[in-house]
């Protein structure tokens, strides 16, 4: 057991020893020079210098900044950038840094400890350069007031060490030192601020470095007066005079009030009283400094001609000393009021066929002011159909005088203006809306007489093709349109079978879909009516064009037009390049580009043997056989047409290989040698001559025709496009009914395009011109339409001096007939305020002279101006009387005088007549204050003859009925002093004798204020005067240091300490506030937060022990006194330490991957971890929680290696995620986590591996050449290069064609593909090797044995065996006319070349109906009888059997006999008796023939061969220098205008309303031309064209 331990102890020192080993410590002083030697490591750590750089030495820095590097040839440590302690560790006693040295193969870390020595490099400095401290001058003795310290980046004896002050009277320092050294000012003597009001000193901060630094702060002490004097007005009653209407703002009269006390206490604000503040305050403003008593509204002399305002003048105290005075303001009048213009309207909406003289509403003006000033003249400012009628005195009519027309104008804005008599005149204007009725009187119109449809054919049934519009001038019911169909003679179809229209959105819908080749234009005529009474109506014709779509496939011509059969064709070996193999033919029903068709041919893969005229559809050789070509190639043709989607048919044509033309001749030499008759061979001779010929002259027809059918227009509706050039150098493409007209200007670099989609523009249609440069424009063309000119008819003129006389004559007479009527017409009645509903006020009728029985006929009504109506007539009496409560107070608030005007209308005829009605007053409100509770401010130093004001009482009602007197309720303090000034009366309470906060801080009054009514009415308000104290004391802590613990991390909120102050004075003097200093400890206020009401100081941020174990806090204590006094306290707050820091990992990797096969004991990267708690809480463990084949090596003290400890298999897992968890030993334990990533890179170790040994593959026999037979994949774990796998083909031996010939493998894809069509009878099966190999080094492979079956097809008919094997020929068999039933006829037998299912043969056999005389056995093949013969039965019967194969789909053949029934056996020899005899010589007529047909193809071929070169020498631009200018087309719809050496190409895309056009001013394009692109939109694109080069 003893043994145990002593091992363990000596494992334990190893490490020790090996941990201090394998750590080093130096020290540097900050601001060294760079470069500056720090030690020799390689000395310390006993390394050899010179495997320093061999083994990869370097300095791993945790930081950003690499503060120190090493000297791989010296092994020196030397500063390799600028190091500040203060940036590194600002205000630490202890700075230092650690680096790791890392030495590899074998890996080994070394710890550096750098520690960083302080200099004297920085100086004391305050916050600020300068305190002020505000002071009051009865401060007592020995008072102390914080100071701001000084701060010093430096630590140790060289941070702040002493304080001294400048040399005064007054105040000496007061300092604390702790952990840092706290300054106060403490006053020594009383202040006086009379003779000093400010002090001014320097306080010097000394740090104790050698040599010793210094800074200074200037302290302003500032002595703060005490508020013992009021503000004095210099007169108490101030007079001003002002205009009504002067500008805001200006200045009516200066005030001015003194303070012989200094500071905030000695500066006077003016301001107006609260007491009476009324309207006056609200028009005028007073400038609270300077006294300035400025309008800032508008003053009406109307509305008030004076003003008596009340204002004060208080000192900037806190309990501010106030005085009074009182302003009396003067409103000189002029004329500033404009007239006033009431209109009341009698009728909403003028009809437009009004007469002249109807009355549309009354009009009445008024002007506030008097005299010459309120005389006013009204009239309409505008051109109107509208006139006034002067009534009475400035009452009057507004009538119509003149026609009206609602379309022409349906509102009228009548201006009104009405112009006062002043000095200067005043004016106003107010404008009436008429609005003018509408009358049904104009019918509907449409915009154009004539509408053009287009409509694409298969449109969908149920489509808006056109929605139609009309308008009608009219509005609402009489506008309402409705449309209809009004005829439709023109159409060959019903229109209702074609067409229908919405009679209310006139949106015409088709109700078929328009075949364009059935019919291409109809046309109808569309009605459109009104709904007014009665109705009116107007028509339009609308012509619908059909255009035409792309919906007709194109279809093959014969030969080859057998929808899905295979044409055959053959071709010699030795063809050679351009040999013609077939011509294919087809048309579209459609028209124009849809019709035009292109051809396109598709081969097997692989295979490049021929080509075919897209235009023409000819099919030729691209180049001669060869040995490697197939001799059977299946090829698809594919037209298609130009239409948008384009449509397409196809048709197939094999062509075979026949190695010469005596291979082909020899089926036809086994033929009979003829007699001396016409042999067989001279009349197919004799076919091919004529056959020959007939194609010679049809093609020379056929040429002629086309040659006539291009320059004929009236047959190119189903054509080829067609190109028409014009003497003026312009050209057109033609095609169907659509036209492109090109128009190109004998400048070959100017160009005008326009496109025209139809056989004409349309009326409105576009002009898209191309200029020279690279803009285009759209211009809108327009039809000619004829302008009708208008005559204007001229109006006599009329003798000016006669129509001035016969005016004023007029206007005389109308003055004297107005105001006879003013007076005559105009009645004033009184009634008093609240009678009742009901009461009359005067018999209206009587004193209007009217008769009482015509007032309701003749429609009698009172008008009033107000919203409300007060008063009516009884049409049966003729009184007047009171519908509605009449307030007075309401109706004209404080007025003396509160008069109501009403006008009074009477109609046939019409008549105005204008009441006055008089409100009296009575006594039915009491006075009233605007607050039941008043409170007033009293300092108890003010001095007894003091007046101060408050709101008065107001009484709604006027004259004696107002407030006449005030009394205020017995006490000993204050009295009332009323005045008395034309009607209104005021009051304010004066101070009797001085008062005393102590003794009595509330005083309640009751104020009771009176009306002179009878009997009168009364109001009284409370007034609480509150007696202010002064502020002369300041508040006193409980305790100068306080003192308290806290917890680290406790939560924010936490309270840890209450600090107490208290204040002798009272009220907002007593009240205390709360505060932390904020200069020197903005880390403090960052953390703690105190209460200003209740002094809690409590915590606002995280305590961190570690960072701070200690807080030295300074409090304040305010009051809200003028000048406020304050105290200070000390706080030292003491941090208790808690495990509250876990352990930080940081991870610095070695290598970013590591290969798979890396060896145990790989180092992959560094890990350190540090625990910021110190003792138990900062030991740390660290390990690898999750299983992974890595492990940590420990280094020294917390330092570790993250190293291999395992194998790795990439293809297993090819990234792990390694979790190193760190633990510390506090109570309880904290841990953390840091994850690593290591990836594993990849090594080839894996070869591709097949699914299977062996693969079979089935293939069917005459499968397409070029088809992939079989896939083959093969799959490798590694990735990337080692990833990448590539096929061939092993070994082939087994087979008896070479393999190359009939499959490939593609080595990317692994796709077997055929090379040949497989031949079931030929080979069966074959097999061969694919081999898979990696990319890897070395590469790695594996192969698979794949087995080829291939599989029989019915490819083979049965083939009749001899003697009936002679192919069309018919075999004769005879049969006595005894033969029995049974009785044998012939034996057909048969074979097939295919095998199993698909050769087994059956026969069958096909007799003239009504014979049933023999039957075949299905099996066997044997005919037989199946009865006697008969007398009936015919001599001669022909029979045909068929033997079909079982393949699918079944094969057959055919053979016929036929059995002839004979008497005897002599009958049946003598038919084989007569076979022609051969001759031995070819004749002499063969010979001619064949000289025929050689003659007349070599005439055929001439010809083709003259053809060519004439259209070869067309094109050849080598002779056309002087030719005329040429048109050519292209296979793909476009085409070329060339003309000498200039060549313009025009392409035109399948959509014929879009267009590409390509504008080549050369036979080519230049080298960096331009392609000018027009699209289908209004814009254009400008593109680099290349020229045309061969490619190789």
């Amino acid at each position: 057991m003893r043994s145990s331990v002593w091992i363990y102890l000596l494992v334990v020192l190893d490490c020790y020893w090996e941990a201090v080993s394998g750590q080093l410590s130096y020290s540097v002083s900050e601001e060294v020079n760079l470069g500056t030697v720090v030690g020799n490591v390689a000395k310390d750590l006993n390394v050899n210098v010179q495997e320093l750089e061999p083994r990869m030495f370097q300095i791993v820095l945790g930081s950003q900044r690499k503060y120190l590097e090493v000297n791989l040839k010296t092994g020196v440590l030397y500063v390799n950038e600028r190091i500040d302690r203060e940036e590194l560790c600002g205000d630490e006693a202890k700075c230092s840094f650690s680096v790791e040295a890392v030495l590899n193969d074998p890996l080994k870390m070394y710890r550096i400890e750098i520690i960083i020595l302080d200099v004297n490099d920085n100086s004391p400095s305050f916050i600020s350069t300068s305190q002020v401290i505000d002071i009051s001058e009865n401060a007592a003795i020995g008072t102390k007031f914080p100071l701001h310290p000084a701060d010093d980046a430096d630590v140790g004896k060289n941070t702040v060490s002493v304080y001294k002050l400048s040399p005064n009277e007054h105040f000496s320092l007061s300092t604390h030192k702790g952990e840092s050294i706290t300054v106060e000012l403490q006053l020594q003597k009383l202040l006086d601020r009379e003779k000093q009001s400010v002090i001014h000193l320097i306080l010097t901060a000394i740090d104790g470095g050698t040599p010793a630094k210094s800074g200074s702060m200037t302290i302003t002490v500032n002595v703060l007066d005490n508020n013992d004097n009021a503000p004095v007005f210099s007169q108490t009653l101030y007079k001003a005079r002002v205009y009504e209407n002067v500008q805001t703002g200006t200045s009516i009269i200066t005030l001015n009030a003194t303070d012989v006390d200094a500071g905030q206490n000695g500066q006077v604000f003016y301001s107006f009283s609260k007491v009476g503040k009324g309207k006056q305050t609200d028009l005028f403003a007073i400038d609270e400094k300077t006294g300035t008593v400025t309008n800032k509204k508008n003053i009406d002399y109307e509305e008030n001609n004076a003003f008596e305002i009340r204002v004060q003048a208080s000192d900037g105290a806190s309990s501010p000393l106030t005085s009074h005075a009182k302003l009396l303001i003067e409103v000189l009048d002029v004329n500033d009021n404009s007239p006033e213009i009431s209109v009341t309207s009698l009728s909403n909406k003028v009809k437009e066929d009004a007469s002249i003289g109807t009355a549309i509403a009354l009009v009445s003006v008024s002007d506030r002011d008097g005299g010459k000033n309120g005389v006013v003249n009204c009239r309409i400012s505008n051109n109107v159909p509208f006139k006034l009628e002067s009534n009475y005195k400035n009452y009057y009519s507004l009538v119509v005088d003149g026609p009206l027309d609602r379309e022409k104008t349906s509102q009228y804005n009548i201006s009104i203006t009405a112009v006062d008599e002043g000095n200067p005149p005043l004016s106003s204007t107010s404008v009436i809306d008429v609005h003018v009725s509408d009358v049904n009187d104009n019918p509907p119109s449409f915009p154009e007489s004539t509408i053009n449809v287009y409509v694409n054919e298969n449109s969908p049934v149920g489509a808006t093709i056109k929605s139609v519009t009309a308008t009608d001038a009219d509005v609402n019911q009489n506008s309402q349109v409705t449309y209809s169909f009004l005829q439709s003679n023109t159409n060959s179809l019903p229109l209702s079978t074609m067409i229908n229209i919405n009679s209310e959105t006139g949106d015409i819908i088709s109700l078929q879909s328009f075949n364009y080749e059935e019919i291409k234009t109809f046309q109808f005529k569309v009605q459109a009516t009104d709904s007014g009474v009665p109705p009116l109506s107007s028509n339009v014709t609308v012509n619908v064009l059909v255009l035409d779509e792309n919906d007709n496939s194109p279809a093959i011509l014969p030969p080859y037009s057998e929808h899905g059969s295979v044409n055959s064709e053959s071709i010699p070996y030795s063809a050679e390049a351009g040999y013609f193999v077939a011509k294919i033919r087809a048309v579209d029903a459609d028209s124009g580009y849809n019709a035009l068709l292109s051809y396109h041919l598709s081969e097997p893969r692989g295979n490049n043997l021929f080509r075919i005229g897209t235009s023409s559809g000819e099919i030729r050789t691209k180049r001669r056989m060869s040995d490697n070509d197939l001799k059977s190639h299946p090829l698809v043709v594919l037209v298609c047409d130009n239409g948008e989607p384009s449509l397409s048919a196809t048709v197939s044509i094999e062509v075979v290989v026949v190695e010469n033309t005596a291979d082909i001749q020899t089926q036809f030499r086994h033929v009979p040698i003829k007699e001396e008759s016409f042999s067989d061979l001279n009349l197919y001779l004799l076919i091919a001559i004529v056959s020959v010929s007939v194609i010679f002259l049809l093609s020379l027809v056929t040429l002629m025709a086309v040659k006539c059918h291009r320059t004929d227009g009236t047959f190119s509706r189903y054509s080829a496009p067609m190109i028409t050039t014009h003497p003026d150098g312009s050209w057109s493409y033609s095609k169907s009914t659509q036209q492109y007209d090109v128009c190109f200007s004998s400048d070959t670099l100017k160009s005008d395009v326009v496109v025209f989609p139809a056989p004409f523009p349309p009326a409105d249609g576009d002009l898209i011109s191309i200029n020279g440069g690279d803009t285009f424009t759209r211009t809108q063309t327009l039809p000619n339409k004829e302008k009708v000119n208008a005559l204007l008819t001229s109006l006599g003129n009329m003798s000016t001096r006669r129509i001035r006389r016969s005016l004023w004559i007029h206007l005389i007479v109308l003055l004297l007939d107005f105001c006879w009527d003013a007076v005559c017409e105009q009645l004033s009645y009184s009634v008093s305020e609240e009678v009742s509903p009901g009461t009359s006020v005067a018999n209206l009728a009587k004193d209007l002279k009217l008769d009482v029985n015509d007032l309701e006929a003749r429609r009698f009504q009172i008008v009033s101006g107000s919203r409300r109506k007060y008063f009516d007539i009884n049409l049966k009496t003729g009184f007047l009387y009171v519908i509605e409560r009449v307030d007075r107070e309401e109706l004209c608030m404080r007025s003396v005088k509160c008069i109501v005007d009403v006008e009074a209308v009477i109609n046939n005829p019409l008549k105005l007549y204008r009441l006055e009605i008089n409100i009296l007053d009575i006594n039915d409100n009491a006075p009233y204050f605007p607050e039941n509770w008043q409170s007033l401010n009293i300092a108890e130093s003010t001095a007894p003859g003091g007046k101060f004001g408050f709101i008065g009482a107001s009484d709604l009602d006027v004259g004696k009925n107002s407030v006449n007197a005030y009394k205020i309720s017995p006490n000993d303090y204050f009295s009332l002093d009323i005045h008395k000034g034309g009607e209104s009366v005021s009051a304010q309470l004066e101070l009797q004798k001085a008062l005393d906060r102590e003794k009595q801080q509330t005083i309640t009054l009751t104020v009771t204020a009176s009306d002179g009514g009878s009997p009168p009415n009364s109001g009284t308000t409370q007034i609480m005067i509150n007696v202010l104290d002064i502020n002369d004391n300041a508040p006193v802590f409980s305790s100068s240091l306080y003192k308290a613990r806290v917890f680290e991390n406790v939560p924010l909120g936490t309270t840890i300490i209450v600090v107490n102050a208290t204040d002798a004075d009272d009220g907002l003097n007593s009240e205390i506030e709360y505060s932390l200093r904020s200069k020197g400890q903005d880390h403090v206020i960052d953390l703690f937060h105190i209460d200003s009401k209740t002094g809690a100081i409590s915590v606002k941020g995280d305590i961190d022990y570690e960072e701070n174990n200690a807080f030295e806090i300074h409090a304040k204590a305010s009051d809200k006194g003028q000048p406020a006094m304050s105290t200070d306290c000390k706080v030292l707050v003491e941090v208790v330490d808690l495990n509250d820091n876990a352990p930080d990992i940081t991870v610095t990797s070695l290598l970013n991957t590591v290969n798979e096969d890396a060896e145990v004991g790989t180092a992959i990267a560094l890990v350190s971890v540090v625990d910021k708690d110190g003792g138990k809480n900062g030991a740390v463990k660290a390990l690898i929680v999750n299983n992974s084949p890595f492990k940590l090596e420990t280094n020294y003290k917390n330092y570790y290696s993250l190293v291999v400890h395992g194998p790795l298999d990439r293809e297993t897992t090819a990234q792990y995620n390694i979790t190193i968890e760190a633990t510390d030993e506090g109570s309880p334990p904290l841990c953390s986590t840091n994850t690593v990533t290591v990836r594993v890179s990849d090594v080839n170790d894996n070869p591709p591996r097949f699914s299977e040994p062996t693969v079979d593959v089935h293939v069917k026999e005459n499968n397409p050449v070029g088809s992939v037979i079989k896939t083959m994949t093969a799959v490798d774990a590694d990735i990337n290069h080692n990833g990448q796998v590539s096929y061939s083909f092993l070994q082939g031996n087994t087979n008896s064609l070479p393999l190359s010939t009939m499959i490939n493998i593609n080595s990317e894809t692994g796709d077997i593909i055929s090379l040949q069509s497989f031949n079931y009878e030929e080979i069966k099966t074959f097999q061969f090797k694919v081999q898979a190999t990696d990319s890897g080094v070395p590469p790695l492979s594996s192969n698979v044995t794949v087995n080829v079956l291939v599989l029989d097809e019915n490819d083979n008919s049965p083939a009749i065996l001899p003697p009936y094997s002679e192919h069309g020929s018919v075999n004769s068999e005879s049969i006595p006319y005894s033969a029995e039933a049974g009785y044998f006829v012939a034996k057909i037998r048969a074979v097939d070349a295919d095998s199993g299912y698909n050769a087994l043969l059956s026969y069958h056999l096909s007799e003239p109906r009504g014979n049933n005389l023999f039957r075949i056995g299905t099996s066997s093949g044997e005919i037989r009888t199946k009865r006697r013969m008969s007398d009936n039965d015919l001599k001669s019967h022909p029979l045909v059997v068929l033997v079909c194969d079982n393949g699918e789909p079944s094969l057959s053949a055919t053979v016929s006999i036929e059995v002839v029934v004979v008497e005897n056996t002599a009958d049946i020899q003598t038919q084989f008796r007569h076979v022609p005899i051969k001759e031995e010589s070819f004749s002499d007529l063969n010979l001619y023939l064949l000289i025929a047909i050689v003659s007349v193809s070599v005439i055929f071929l001439l010809s083709l061969v003259t053809l060519m070169a004439v259209k070869c020498h067309r094109t050849d631009g080598t002779f056309s220098r002087y030719s005329a200018p040429m048109i050519t087309t292209h296979p793909d719809g476009s085409w070329s205008y060339s003309k000498s050496t200039q060549q313009y190409d025009v392409c035109f895309s399948s959509d014929t309303l879009k267009s590409d056009v390509v504008v080549f001013p050369a036979p080519f394009p230049p080298a960096d031309g331009d392609l000018i692109s027009i699209n289908g939109g209004d814009t254009f694109t400008r593109t680099q064209t290349l020229p045309n080069k061969e490619k190789a």
